[in-house]
């Protein structure tokens, strides 16, 4: 897989992207009411990205309401380890994941997600919320941060991916929740972003995914299974025994609650996603002004100003107190 390196200035355009899709989906959110389908939101969301300028997107605007926020009966696609055992396999995202007719309800986990691309720039986020009180839903909230400081600490470590993963899924089931993007195609806690080639050009749409997508991460993904070259992957999985390459990456824990019986439909899942930058000497996440970061200083203001500290190279890193 190819390394990518970004200007300062380019950084500062992905940004820019980023807290675009952010502002998408909080103004969507602002235009809900119960009855809403998914589908309906996340045609809105698409609409919010296109008002802002917007023409391509890295994947269109996802929408999930109640227990499919937590992905509750959901197959994973995209995973050559289960062709031939029912799940099937389909370029990126299948059925279960498209916006359905659920009907939105008070008291219902949300989770709105999507990822515009401006001139071939693109950016990945994800946007939970509750629809209505939910005290089980706030404090899964809370219990999101401790993954993003746990995930940037591992980076620095310079452990590998798969170290930082199993890592998480630990904490995940430690805190007694489920690992809901373990059911994303190949089971990805990240994956790679970047600038999609033929931006410009219509790219239709498969399973919620313009062409240029697949022109993206399909040769990376390619090239990463040959034998003499296995050490690199767009995406960061259970199973990616090697480190973060320099690049941009998509990075979205998502946990949740699954309940049975009488009480399936309290389930649900809340997660984020936000753009981890890693280069040759640094990791950082692009941006500290995000809904879910503004949510936790909200919980503590009190806490410590992130301090400096070194990898096993030498890098240095600011990190949670």
């Amino acid at each position: 897989m190819s390394r990518e390196t970004y200007s300062a200035s380019e950084l500062a355009a992905y940004r820019q992207v980023q807290a675009l899709a952010y502002r998408a989906v909080e103004s969507v959110r602002k235009t809900l009411s119960p009855g809403i389908t998914e589908k309906e939101a996340a045609k809105r969301i698409d609409a919010a990205i296109r008002e802002e300028g917007g023409s391509s997107f890295f994947h269109y605007g996802f929408a999930w309401f109640g227990d499919r926020t937590a992905f509750r009966g959901f197959k994973r696609p995209l995973s050559f380890r289960h062709l031939g055992k029912g799940e099937g396999i389909l370029p990126h995202f299948g059925g279960d994941f498209q916006p359905s007719g659920r009907r939105l309800e008070e008291g219902m986990a949300v989770i709105l997600d999507v990822a515009p691309s401006f001139e071939g720039r693109s950016a990945d986020i994800g946007y939970s919320f509750c629809f209505g009180k939910n005290e089980e839903h706030e404090r899964a909230m809370a219990s999101l941060e401790v993954y993003r400081e746990s995930i940037l600490r591992g980076v620095f470590a310079e452990r590998t991916l798969g170290e930082i993963y199993r890592e998480v899924d630990e904490m995940i089931h430690d805190a007694g929740y489920v690992n809901c993007h373990a059911v994303y195609p190949e089971g990805v806690l990240g994956h790679k972003v970047g600038r999609l080639p033929a931006y410009n050009l219509p790219g239709g749409r498969f399973y919620g995914f313009p062409l240029q997508t697949f022109a993206y991460l399909l040769p990376q993904m390619a090239t990463a299974r040959l034998p003499w070259n296995s050490k690199h992957s767009p995406l960061w999985g259970e199973r990616s025994e090697y480190r973060a390459e320099p690049g941009l990456w998509a990075v979205e824990p998502h946990i949740g609650k699954i309940y049975s019986g009488r009480n399936s439909t309290a389930s649900f899942g809340v997660k984020w996603e936000e753009i981890l930058v890693v280069t040759d000497s640094t990791a950082y996440w692009l941006d500290e002004d995000l809904p879910h970061v503004r949510g936790w200083k909200k919980t503590h203001p009190g806490k410590k100003e992130s301090k400096s500290q070194k990898s096993k190279s030498g890098k240095k890193i600011k990190v949670p107190a």
